[in-house]
């Protein structure tokens, strides 16, 4: 939440940008930030096939 609030903050700073362009600019960066966790996360149990989870 903290980083939507200053990702739109930000981008609320930027002359000539509208609302409706900063909340299009905010979503990109989620679904950006979403697809690299998914990478880093497939790449990562790649290279540790044999880690063991210890499930808490």
């Amino acid at each position: 939440m903290d980083r939507t609030v200053r990702l739109l903050r930000e981008a609320m700073e930027i002359p000539g940008l509208s609302l409706q362009m900063a909340i299009l600019l905010m979503g990109y960066h989620i679904h950006r930030n979403e697809i690299a966790m998914k990478s880093h996360t497939k790449t990562w149990m790649a290279k540790h096939e044999k880690v063991k989870y210890l499930l808490l």
